[in-house]
């Protein structure tokens, strides 16, 4: 399988095509796909123990070796002016990744806005050539058809509500391969 084959495996999914597993809250389970950090004094001494994981992970009930999880966390303040404009201006970034089996195949960000009221795909940037200033924001069509389904996993979404007020623009442009 190549990176095209599991992109059309996973667009048009719908919620009930996968199984969803949370890892955070009381009666969970870790991840297992955590990142430890041992902070220690400017002497070498023990300080702080810091561990980040994906909150969820989901996989595809027609073909298990496809999975995702996500949540890691990328960026706790997240600055755009798309993304700080909604009723809570706080926004942060975090990772969604791709499995197939055991492997890694596929890394994304997305962004959660309005204080983790939805989230949406950190878009591509098209520039004006002469003066250099964002012409416009892009996410192409698969992307914007994943994100929109991984907003249901947690929620009720407004995701179309939150794509349309961020002024992104949908693409035929390829998303993973």
């Amino acid at each position: 399988m190549d990176l095209r084959q599991y992109e059309r495996a996973i667009a048009g999914t719908t919620r009930d095509d996968w199984t969803i597993i949370t890892c955070w809250g009381f009666g969970s389970g870790p991840s297992y796909l955590e990142r430890s950090s041992v902070w220690t004094t400017g002497k070498g001494e023990f300080s702080n123990l810091e561990i980040q994981s994906h909150g969820l992970r989901a996989s595809l009930k027609n073909d298990l070796a496809i999975w995702i999880a996500w949540g890691f966390p990328a960026n706790p303040e997240f600055k755009e002016p798309w993304a700080n404009q909604f009723p809570d201006s706080s926004a942060s970034s975090a990772f969604i990744d791709f499995f197939f089996g055991s492997a890694l195949v596929y890394r994304d960000v997305y962004v959660s806005v309005d204080g983790g009221r939805c989230k949406l795909p950190l878009p591509d940037l098209e520039f004006d050539p002469k003066t250099h200033e964002v012409r416009r924001y892009t996410v192409s069509h698969t992307r914007h058809g994943f994100f929109r389904l991984l907003d249901t996993f947690e929620r009720l979404s407004d995701f179309d509500r939150y794509f349309a007020a961020a002024g992104f623009i949908i693409t035929d442009a390829p998303w993973m391969g």
